[in-house]
């Protein structure tokens, strides 16, 4: 019997792929401008945030903009057919912005529900556009042609909503901890100076972003592939699993009685008691 075909299938390579790079000239022009605007701008901006804003008041911030894209979040595991990522998605937007302040304190991580990978781009991905070439834009940093498409969606889906919270103006250092989701300028201010401790640990900055951006993402599509109804192999059958022992059928009696004729067949089993449920039958009454 040949094996089930699925809508797109989950590719799984243990060897690792090269990163598609074909306009890295171009890509690379774009990275020098980036990091002149993170050395000029962007960096002491970090660190005089980090050192003036107390760090629980930064990890509010964190928690308040992550729970604002809860929704956008929803809505692609919904679309990717992940009903445990959704499921779990919705319930921590329901604790987090009740019990959670509007957001401000993670409760439903200390409840074991933890946040659920989602944006347009990770949908495209499970709906079959798999391939997508590496790409660095201005100010927003590393990403794919994929992404940046999904980026483009969620950001016009957020327009009406621009006005409530702050839209995705992400930086490089955005990429690197959420590639493909919405954030503020705030909470990548707060990661910004683990980026200066990544360039002044290599040698190669743009290979080694491109590199630590791709693991990052390439994990994350992975997980929508093994989770999503799409593309994720059923588990297979429990070898363990108990046979039932005993299964109960309705007597030719009263099936009659409501005007049917036969008995529900059962597939056979070995050691299985079939009990008769109501009034005996007559002698050229038979069971088959």
């Amino acid at each position: 019997m040949s094996s089930p075909t699925y809508l797109a299938s989950a590719e799984k390579d243990d060897e690792p792929k090269t990163i598609a790079d074909p306009n890295e000239k171009f890509n690379r022009s774009v990275f020098d401008s980036n990091q002149d605007f993170n050395h000029s701008v962007l960096y002491p901006a970090a660190k005089a945030y980090n050192e003036n804003v107390p760090e629980d008041v930064r990890d509010r911030i964190d928690a308040f903009t992550t729970n604002l894209n809860e929704p956008m979040v929803f809505a692609n595991n919904v679309l990717q057919l992940r009903p445990g990522a959704a499921v779990t998605t919705l319930g921590r937007f329901a604790l987090n912005s009740t019990l959670g302040l509007g957001g401000l304190f993670d409760v439903a991580a200390t409840q074991g529900m933890s946040k659920q990978s989602g944006d347009f781009g990770q949908t495209m991905y499970v709906w079959g556009y798999r391939e997508s070439s590496y790409l660095v834009l201005p100010i927003i940093g590393p990403t794919n042609v994929r992404d940046a498409i999904g980026t483009g969606v969620e950001f016009a889906a957020q327009i009406p909503a621009a006005a409530l919270y702050p839209t995705k103006f992400a930086t490089l250092a955005s990429r690197v901890d959420m590639a493909g989701s919405v954030a503020s300028p705030l909470t990548n201010l707060s990661k910004a100076e683990d980026m200066q401790t990544l360039e002044d640990s290599s040698v190669d900055f743009y290979s080694m972003l491109r590199s630590v951006t791709d693991q990052k993402r390439q994990a994350e599509l992975q997980e929508a592939l093994d989770t999503s109804a799409l593309t994720s192999t059923p588990p297979p059958p429990d070898p363990n699993a108990i046979e039932p022992v005993m299964t109960l059928v309705s007597s030719p009696t009263m099936l009659q009685s409501r005007q049917m004729t036969d008995v529900p067949k059962t597939r056979p089993a070995k050691s299985r008691t079939v009990v008769i449920v109501g009034a005996p039958a007559a002698e050229d009454d038979t069971v088959r």
